[in-house]
């Protein structure tokens, strides 16, 4: 003998007459008497969530994304940096050297959160100390103008002698808060020997600045000898550069987990 199926009143599948829940939404099954004809109801409308596969899926895809756009944008900042280490030196040509280290400052600190907090804490320290440094020679400046304008006032002199070296100590002291944020920029980013020139580029930096302020000062083309310290910071941040480009940073990490909502 065989048995007739039974329609579910929900969604108005066709089901064993044995089954007691609807294969297709689980609804309650009643067996439909013998002549009785069935309506189905029509089928509500559901939303459409997408799977958690695939939510999770297109996190990794932008995580990876984003992370491949941070270190592509922190190797050619670097590489401007170095650049303009190189040139910064040479009369004139400097000032370009000036404005690709500007430029590539800015790639890096888009790109600073890839490398760890440890890098992204230091890229804002150097930002801070740069604005200190700057507002100490921009104010160190403005003295020496002034001073300047009253040595060559008629009547002769109207400030000592001793006036204009405190203006080049101010001027050394910018140069060395500077220098700080030179030696942090990438400090996170170098192994132990990066540090090591870091340090040696810092010392150098206020070595040669001290020898042309205050021994040098009437010497002629006395600005060469700071190819010294930018040579050393050229060659450290090319060794921090050369760990991202064989993929020694940032060390390799799982995106972000998200939890889904029950």
């Amino acid at each position: 003998m065989s048995l007739s199926g039974i329609a579910c009143l929900k969604c108005g599948a066709n089901n064993p007459a044995t089954a007691r829940y609807c294969s297709l939404c689980g609804n309650l099954l009643a067996p439909v008497p013998t002549g009785q004809t069935v309506t189905p109801s029509p089928m509500p409308s559901v939303p459409v969530t997408p799977a958690p596969s695939a939510y999770y899926g297109y996190l990794s895809t932008y995580y990876e994304t984003a992370r491949a756009n941070a270190i592509d944008r922190s190797k050619t900042g670097l590489l401007l940096l170095i650049i303009g280490f190189v040139i910064s030196w040479i009369p004139i040509v400097g000032a370009v050297g000036v404005i690709l280290e500007l430029v590539g400052a800015i790639l890096v600190i888009l790109g600073r959160h890839t490398f760890g907090p440890d890098h992204a804490r230091n890229v804002l320290l150097s930002i801070i100390i740069f604005v200190i440094a700057t507002a100490v020679v921009v104010v160190a400046a403005i003295f020496t103008l002034i001073s300047e304008l009253l040595l060559f006032a008629p009547g002769g002199p109207l400030v000592p002698a001793s006036f204009f070296g405190g203006f080049l100590v101010a001027v050394l002291i910018g140069i060395a808060i500077f220098g700080i944020a030179e030696v942090l920029f990438t400090y996170a980013l170098q192994t132990s020997s990066g540090r090591i020139l870091l340090g040696c580029g810092y010392a150098s930096t206020i070595s040669t600045s001290s020898l042309t302020f205050f021994v040098l000062n009437n010497v002629p083309n006395v600005s060469v000898i700071s190819i010294i310290p930018a040579l050393l910071y050229g060659y450290a941040y090319y060794l921090a550069r050369e760990r991202i480009v064989h993929g020694e940073m940032p060390a390799p990490s799982a995106p972000p987990q998200v939890q889904l909502p029950p």
